[in-house]
């Protein structure tokens, strides 16, 4: 360990966690206590987890927040923070620096956020005491051996369901008297430190409900069901670039404009839109972005480096944009709607599903309801005319859908290539007004579809029998795993590309 001058003191403590995990804690800094630093690695770690903590005064057992928090970290119920574990080579790290005298520990639980599970040793919370005298020049890492409890949610806090990932997250609204974005309530504020992540990377406080479904089903589903290849942009990335000094002008009227708004003058929507689509990426975003989607097997567009990146960020930025349509304006949750982007592979449809567990109609909860069309979703809902093509399927015979409508729309929207992107907003809605936010913010394609007129004299889906049935009961097969999983009805989008069901997103079906 390298020397230290005298005037500071270093502990490290092990702690051998469960599967061959530990924990290493180091804590460096002064002997008054001020400007301690504490390093937290697990190693032998294969998914992330949360670090639930909080502050400990001499005396004193209840928690308090420090005055200066990690990037990263969200305020629990106002006494407790939650800071996710980084990757960093072959570790995950939360790096954490106290400013504050009066702080003698800091205390913590950790968060399986992969299987919603807590730790704590020997029943109590790891402590870790920061004014703990070491001898510099025989300094060395102590290991204690931990009898961990391990617990449920229900024993620290109400359990965070997949399908139920509505936790109200905010989206920070600009104040002009200040150059950074301020939360319209800081305990719920979420920000990485990270521009791109993989699903596998994120956990659910991090990232919206399109890219959890996605990260819970893509492990519990039969390899015959396909998803596209995903990377997200979490919560406050938008944030984090907007206070970079680059955009340090538009920031501040963006907040002028902001305020406008909020007095009732909607004509300055546009002029916030127009505005985002001014602001700068700082160089590491667009380097993590291209790393992110290689390691993700997400397509980067051909040609010139720049150029792509450029209608990439372009593409980004009309998401984050889309926040300030008149459409999402009026949306009661506007000013406390956090919005994430969900960075997919787009899949060239030869046909687009959306499919219900229940009935729409008749409210029937043991037929699945779907309609498909040739061509991408917007075909299915383009305002072209014509019908979908439409059958109905029993939960009981999965096997035997029947037909009940043959299609006639007459246009059908295709993307040129086989294989592009699309940006799609990512957002947790409030439970109580979950619907209100579908459809509302802008999902972007690299690229512009094209209008073919559909010909369905030869289509196999109309005049091959054997192939419509294969292809419908696939569809409420694959419904059917999904209503399943989530316990509850759902409403389901996707695409087939040569005979396989690719799963774009479902969401809990109003009823």
């Amino acid at each position: 360990m390298a020397s230290l001058k005298s005037s500071k003191c270093t502990q490290v403590k092990l702690f051998e966690l469960q599967n061959e995990m530990i924990l290493q804690v180091d804590v460096s800094g002064y002997k008054s206590g001020h400007n301690a630093k504490v390093k937290l690695q697990l190693q032998n770690c294969s998914h992330p987890w949360i670090l639930h903590w909080g502050c400990i005064s001499n005396g004193n057992k209840k928690w308090f927040i420090p005055s200066f928090i990690p990037s990263g970290t969200r305020v629990h119920k106002k006494s407790a923070l939650r800071t996710p574990f980084i990757k960093e080579r072959d570790a995950y790290v939360v790096n954490i620096e106290l400013r504050d005298p009066k702080i003698h520990a800091i205390e913590f639980v950790l968060k399986d956020s992969k299987h919603d599970k807590w730790l704590k040793m020997n029943g109590v919370s790891f402590h870790i005491n920061l004014h703990e005298q070491v001898d510099v020049e025989n300094d060395g890492a102590r290991s204690s051996k931990c009898l961990l409890n391990e617990m449920s949610d229900e024993e620290i806090e109400k359990p965070l369901k997949h399908r139920n990932l509505c936790n109200s997250v905010f989206f920070p609204k600009l104040s002009t008297s200040s150059s950074t974005w301020k939360g319209v309530s800081q305990k719920n504020n979420i920000f990485s430190n990270m521009y791109a992540m993989s699903l596998e990377e994120a956990c659910n406080e991090m990232v919206g409900e399109k890219s959890n479904s996605i990260r819970f089903l893509s492990n519990k589903m039969p390899a015959w069901i396909k998803f596209p290849a995903s990377v997200v942009l979490p919560f406050g990335v938008f944030e984090k670039v907007l206070s970079e000094d680059i955009n340090k002008e538009l920031a501040t009227k963006i907040a002028c404009l902001c305020e406008d708004v909020d007095r009732g003058d909607v004509s300055k929507l546009k002029m916030i839109q127009e505005t985002i689509l001014q602001m700068k990426a700082p160089r590491r975003m667009s380097i993590e972005v291209r790393k992110k989607m290689k390691s993700s097997r997400i397509p980067w567009p051909q040609g010139p480096a720049e150029d792509t990146w450029n209608q990439i960020w372009q593409a980004i930025k009309k998401v984050w944009g889309s926040k300030w349509n008149e459409r999402a304006y009026k949306n009661r949750n506007h000013d406390t709607l956090c919005i994430g982007i969900l960075i997919q592979e787009h899949i060239r449809a030869d046909y687009a599903f959306v499919t219900y567990t229940n009935h729409p109609v008749s409210r029937d909860s043991s037929q699945i309801y779907t309609e498909i069309v040739k061509g991408s979703v917007e075909t299915l809902i383009g305002a072209s005319p014509g019908r979908a093509m439409s059958s109905i399927t029993k939960k009981s015979e999965l096997k035997s859908p029947i037909v009940t409508c043959y299609p006639s729309k007459s246009i059908g929207l295709y993307a040129n290539n086989k294989r592009s992107i699309i940006f799609r907003p990512d957002f947790i809605s409030e439970k109580t007004n979950r619907y209100a936010c579908h459809g509302i913010y802008d999902s972007i394609l690299m690229e512009n579809k094209e209008e073919v007129v559909l010909v369905y004299s030869r289509d196999p889906m109309v005049v091959d029998l054997h192939f419509q049935a294969l292809i419908h009961s696939k569809i409420a097969e694959a419904a059917k795993i999904i209503e399943d999983l989530y316990e509850c009805p759902q409403d389901i989008e996707g695409v087939v590309q040569d005979g396989q069901v690719y799963v774009i997103q479902c969401k809990a079906l109003s009823l």
